[in-house]
């Protein structure tokens, strides 16, 4: 599969600038199945006075160079380096063809001024210490390819740490042992793609020498003086789990094509933490205190590491928290009163180390925890259309390795999944009062977008010319729906058709009992916690509590915090399903429904008929599996493989981003190849039931309260005092948020300043188009000539023309 990119921006990591003062860059790249390495680059270099942030020196000479170039492996198949981070996008990007690699990770400058002590405890060793806490070496294994994931278990790839010295080194040193051809690369840049953007407004340096002298002076002193006090980043338990975990796929079906991508589930990783940080401890630190690499005092550094931490409160809680669990850590490693403290037996450690895991995760936590059960892994870089390999992965039945997901359906099986879901349709439509194909495209919408949900973050970052953009390709999705709707029941449908049972719900109340301390805030926490498991399976959520639309703090922190997150930094986070009920008191702020899709099921069924409806929809479930699912995943996958599909596609009615626009397509392609009529429900477009919300809200209260907009002439405008929309009135306590949220800032006279205080002021003509209304205030055309009788101007209760005027007559 080959893929063409073409854009224009300011200079990327790839293409850095010249001596001159580059601006703007085309760039025009040809990628064969994701492999970037070699990657061909033609580009036209604007000048302009910007900086040269990223100055790049080749033997002596500014000179322009791209990351392929610099790290060109064709030419040094070997690569020694020291850098401060690494990140497995670059290493999987521009790394991958090297033989040979050795790469010692530094660490940051830190903006304390340690003592010489406090540098080995408080910096070096507590770092390294966060780091296996925080399972950072695991993470940057499993985000590997499955190639460098092998070549780790080979040998040929390695990473290594300094557990007790602070490196701020950064050289990279590229060798060919055929030809003899050397290479230095000297500067401030990491192994990540960031170093090497000049959009971060940071200056680096990269100094390039070939055939250099340089090049043996650095290779001695990695060898003799850094090499010594370095230890495995990746650490033999690491590497043997990920070993067993390939032979024993194998062993499972030898006869199989596998593939040898490695997934490691949370209760493994965290069987590592407790086996790493105490050979960390035991093994690595007091290897170095044996051979004299550490001062002789490290021991009674480590017991007083505790002292002095007035200076780390105002971080961040949680980093704090992390901080003071490794010092402790230390400071109980060695014995407690000696002048010459030594580190502690084995046994001791590792039962300190397990308590202090224990003590950080409360038994109610971890409960709350052990509610999200369902994982399905997308990992695009293991992607192979030409064997229907979706990237997706679940794990196995027993959780030790993980299985491809996906599998093509036969006609007969396409036909009979849309029939599965031909038959819920028609129970809402059987037994929902005053149903109507247009309210039934709500539901089939739902369906659909939990199809597209592992996805949504690949379609995102190829529907965004820029991180903005993300925001209009919603994480999460609302059902407002009525009590006796039956919104619960199409959550437990959506988790049939895709994951083949009922059982992944989550009961918002019930996350956390009500006696909980904080329960609302850890409630949110929650659901962060398992949208952030690395799993792109949606998680379903039921009966979610009105204050979290109507507290800020709550749906601010989740929604729109972690849209944020993803659309300046694509990666798989697990959207969000979840129903609420609808009242009138229902209301969300701007910013938070822009990033939500809100779909209103506000009819309920029938009282006389849900004896009936019961055993209908108990039936039709009996029926449900995920065959459609599996096949429509491999069809997506097909789709994100091809450059030209087109994702920008937008709705021609409301202008927004269709981002189901390709579920759609695939849908239609499903009941053409079923020979089934596109059914009544299936929708053209996104369906925008917030926005007719609050245009029906604000449509009544004038309807009801005319008399109460005042018309200011000179402004064009209306003011409104919305503080009379209170209990007195008969609005309830919170009507006047409801009705300020639920105005647009675009309809406000001075934007945003229009819409606070206690009047609000409302631009007269957009208005009165917003909610259907002919604007009263507009002059007539013509005057009468004096030989016909002048037509008294209508009031402006008889002049209503628009759609609320005819829908309430």
């Amino acid at each position: 599969m080959v893929t063409l990119f073409s854009f224009t921006s300011a200079i990327s990591g790839e293409t850095l600038s010249p001596a001159g003062k580059c601006s703007k860059v085309k760039v025009i790249a040809y990628v064969k199945n994701h492999d970037w390495s070699g990657v061909v680059m033609a580009t036209e270099i604007e000048t302009s006075s910007a900086n040269k942030r990223i100055h790049v020196v080749h033997n002596h000479q500014n000179q322009t160079m791209s990351i392929s170039e610099i790290f060109d492996a064709q030419t040094y198949p070997q690569l020694t380096a020291v850098t401060g981070q690494l990140s497995a996008a670059f290493l999987n990007r521009y790394l991958n063809e090297f033989v040979q690699l050795e790469i010692a990770l530094g660490s940051p400058s830190s903006p304390h001024h340690y003592t010489s002590m406090e540098t080995i405890t408080k910096d070096a060793l507590a770092t390294a210490m966060l780091a296996v806490a925080n399972k950072e070496a695991t993470r940057l294994f499993l985000q590997l390819s499955s190639q460098l994931q092998v070549m780790a278990l080979a040998g040929v790839l390695k990473v290594e740490m300094a557990p007790a010295q602070a490196v701020h080194s950064r050289f990279y040193l590229l060798a060919n042992p055929q030809t003899g051809q050397t290479r230095v690369v000297l500067g401030s840049i990491d192994l990540t793609e960031p170093s090497f953007d000049p959009n971060y407004n940071r200056f680096e340096e990269i100094l390039v020498f070939d055939n250099d002298p340089l090049y043996d002076n650095l290779l001695q002193h990695f060898k003799l003086d850094l090499r010594p006090v370095l230890v495995s980043y990746f650490s033999n338990h690491l590497l043997t789990m990920a070993e067993n975990q390939l032979k024993e796929r194998k062993q499972a079906d030898p006869d199989a094509k596998q593939d040898s991508v490695i997934i490691l589930a949370n209760e493994a990783t965290d069987q590592l933490v407790e086996k790493e940080m105490t050979d960390l401890l035991v093994t690595d630190l007091q290897h170095q205190l044996d051979r004299q690499l550490l001062r002789a005092d490290t021991t009674l550094g480590m017991r007083n590491v505790t002292l002095n931490r007035s200076r780390d409160q105002e971080q961040a809680e949680q980093a704090i928290k992390q901080r003071d669990i490794v010092l402790k850590l230390q400071k109980q490693a060695v014995s407690p009163r000696a002048a010459r403290p030594k580190i502690k037996e084995r046994a001791q450690i590792a039962k300190q180390i397990q308590d202090e895991m224990k003590a950080a995760v409360s038994p109610q936590d971890l409960a709350v925890e052990k509610k999200y059960t369902t994982f399905l892994y997308d990992r695009p870089l293991e992607r192979n259309i030409t064997h229907n390999h979706t990237g997706l992965y679940t794990p196995n039945d027993t959780g030790s390795y993980p299985i491809p997901f996906g599998q093509l359906a036969t006609i007969a099986q396409i036909k009979h999944s849309l029939q599965q879901i031909e038959a819920v349709m028609e129970g809402y439509a059987q037994f929902v009062v005053d149903y109507t194909p247009e309210y039934g495209k709500r539901f089939y919408e739902a369906i659909l977008y939990a199809f597209t949900a592992p996805f949504l973050w690949e379609i995102r970052e190829k529907a965004s010319l820029n991180p903005e953009d993300g925001n209009d390709i919603p994480n999460f999705l609302i059902l407002g729906a009525s009590a006796g709707s039956g919104k619960s029941t199409l959550l437990r449908i959506i988790n049939q058709l895709t994951w083949g049972t009922d059982k992944s719900m989550i009961d918002f109340g019930t996350i956390y009992p009500m006696n909980a301390n904080q329960r609302k805030a850890k409630t949110v926490q929650a659901l962060e916690s398992y949208m952030k498991q690395g799993s792109t399976y949606p998680v379903l959520i039921d009966e979610i509590e009105p204050y979290f639309f109507q507290q800020h703090q709550y749906s601010r922190r989740l929604i729109v915090d972690t849209m944020n997150q993803l659309v300046n930094s694509p990666k798989p986070v697990a959207p969000l399903i979840g129903t609420t009920n609808y009242n009138s008191g229902f209301t969300m702020q701007r910013e938070t429904a822009r990033r939500t899709y809100y779909l209103q099921l506000d009819k309920v069924i029938d009282g006389e008929k849900k004896a009936a409806a019961a055993k209908y929809i108990f039936g039709v479930r009996q029926d449900l599996d995920n065959v459609l699912f599996k096949d429509f995943v491999v069809r997506m996958a097909s789709l994100l493989e091809d450059d030209g599909t087109p994702w920008r596609m937008f709705d021609a009615k409301t202008g927004q981003l269709d981002f189901l626009a390709m579920t759609r397509k695939l849908f239609r392609d499903y009941y053409k190849l079923a020979d089934l009529p596109l059914p009544a429900y299936f929708a053209d477009g996104l369906c925008d039931d917030f926005g007719e919300n609050t245009r029906a809200k604000w449509a009544k209260l004038y309807l009801a309260k005319e008399e109460e907009f005042r018309f200011r002439a000179e402004k064009n405008s209306l003011i409104f005092d919305i503080t009379k929309l209170n209990s007195f009135n008969g609005f309830s306590n919170d009507a006047v948020e409801e009705y300020r949220n639920a105005l647009p800032v675009e309809l406000c006279v001075d934007g945003i300043n229009g819409k606070t205080g206690k009047f609000v002021e409302i631009k007269a003509p957009a208005f009165y188009k917003w909610i259907g209304i002919d604007d009263p205030h507009l002059k007539p055309a013509a005057e009468p000539t004096p030989s016909t009788p002048a037509t008294p101007a209508p009031t402006a209760k008889k002049k209503k023309k628009g759609f609320w005027a005819r829908l309430f007559g």
